[in-house]
C-alpha cells in the first residue's frame, strides 16, 4: 500500500508558486522551497520531481489560479470589458502594491530564462494565446453590437501589449499612482477605438 501524502500537495504548489513569482527561478534554490512549504527536499522532489518540474507546476497552478481569475471576466464582454479590464488592473495595483511589484510569473520567468526551457516556452505561448483569446471574444463582441469598426486582431493585439508593458513597468517599481496614470492611457486608446455615432456628435 502506498504511504499517503504528508502535506497538502495542492498548498504546497500555491508556496512555491508564490516564491518563485517573487524571488524569481534562479534565485530560489531549494532550502527556500523547503522554508515556503515547510516539506523537506526529497518529498519535494518525490512529488513534484526536479526544480524545473516545479517551476512548470507552479506556473501552472498561476495560470489556471491567478492569471483566468483577472482575465476570465473580458471574455465576450464588448469594449467595455476591455475598458473595464485596465480600470480593475489599476484598483489591483492599488489595493495590494506589494503584491502587484512581483509582476506576472509567466512574464518574469520567459524574461529570465528567455527560450532555454521548452515547458516554459509552451507555457508561454499558453499564455499569451489566453490573453489575446480574452480580449478578441471581447472586441469580436463589440464589433458584433457596432461599437468598433472591425480591426478585431490588431485591437487584441494593442490591448495585451498594453498589458505587458504594465506589467514591466509595475515589476520595475512604478508607484500605484504611475500605474493608474498608465491605465489611464491604456482606457482612453481602448475608448478611442469606439465609433461615433452621427446622433453622438455634438455640433
Amino acid at each position: 500500500m502506498a504511504r499517503p501524502r504528508e502535506f497538502d500537495i495542492d498548498k504546497a504548489i500555491e508556496d512555491i508558486s508564490d516564491q518563485f513569482w517573487a524571488e524569481g527561478f534562479e534565485s530560489s534554490g531549494i532550502t527556500d522551497i523547503e522554508k515556503v512549504t515547510g516539506v523537506a527536499r526529497a518529498s519535494l522532489y518525490g512529488a513534484f520531481g526536479s526544480k524545473m518540474e516545479m517551476l512548470h507546476q507552479a506556473i501552472d497552478f498561476y495560470l489556471d489560479n491567478r492569471v483566468e481569475v483577472i482575465i476570465g471576466p473580458v471574455d465576450g464582454t464588448g469594449l467595455d470589458g476591455v475598458v473595464d479590464f485596465f480600470r480593475r488592473f489599476a484598483g489591483i495595483v492599488k489595493a495590494r502594491p506589494e503584491r502587484a511589484a512581483m509582476g506576472c510569473l509567466m512574464v518574469n520567468s520567459t524574461v529570465e530564462l528567455g527560450t532555454s526551457d521548452p515547458g516554459v516556452n509552451e507555457r508561454a505561448v499558453r499564455y499569451r494565446n489566453r490573453i489575446r483569446g480574452a480580449f478578441r471574444s471581447a472586441l469580436e463582441q463589440a464589433y458584433a453590437d457596432g461599437e468598433i469598426d472591425g480591426r478585431v486582431k490588431e485591437h487584441a493585439d494593442l490591448a495585451y501589449i498594453m498589458l505587458m508593458g504594465l506589467y514591466v513597468t509595475v515589476k520595475g517599481g512604478a508607484s500605484p499612482d504611475e500605474v493608474q496614470n498608465l491605465c489611464n492611457l491604456a482606457v482612453d486608446t481602448t475608448e478611442s477605438w469606439r465609433v461615433t455615432t452621427p446622433e453622438a456628435v455634438v455640433n
